[in-house]
């Protein structure tokens, strides 16, 4: 998809949404290590031509969350862009993975600064989102069904 790594992609972030954020602080014990666990997810709203983006993070102690947060950012694509991602292959949306990463890098951004507001002025705010870049995560073109899959 070499052709496409140079199109330029208009688009805009239309919505934020606060998945699932839960905060336990008895489950934190000083002084031990602290595992961080990451999850990125896709999906496809084709009627309206809006792309989601999850991230989800999960500060783990002793096999226990002590901090989850996931959030969601939604993106309008415009007309153009949209018809070349859909025209690749029927039935499917066709993301470069340097867009998605792209995406994915602005919705982490997103949650770190949900999580620090949400724990803003309590002990919990010395916890944040590592600033990797998250791009790498994703190792191929993203491909999303247009319709949901039937089971």
């Amino acid at each position: 998809m070499s052709e496409n790594a140079e199109r330029r992609v208009n688009y805009a972030l239309v919505k934020i949404i606060t998945e699932q954020l839960e905060i336990e602080p008895s489950y934190f014990e000083e002084n031990k290590p602290v595992k961080i666990n990451v999850g990125l997810n896709f999906g496809v709203d084709s009627k309206q031509k809006l792309l989601k983006v999850l991230f989800k993070n999960e500060f783990v102690q002793d096999e226990r969350q002590f901090i989850t947060i996931e959030a969601g950012c939604i993106f309008a694509i415009d007309p153009e862009s949209w018809n070349f991602f859909t025209g690749q292959q029927s039935g499917f949306i066709l993301l470069p993975k340097h867009f998605a990463g792209h995406l994915a890098s602005i919705t982490a951004g997103t949650a770190r600064g949900i999580l620090h507001e949400r724990t803003d002025q309590t002990p919990m705010n010395r916890f944040f989102i590592p600033a990797n870049n998250i791009e790498e995560i994703i190792q191929q073109d993203i491909n999303l069904p247009l319709e949901p899959q039937q089971n």
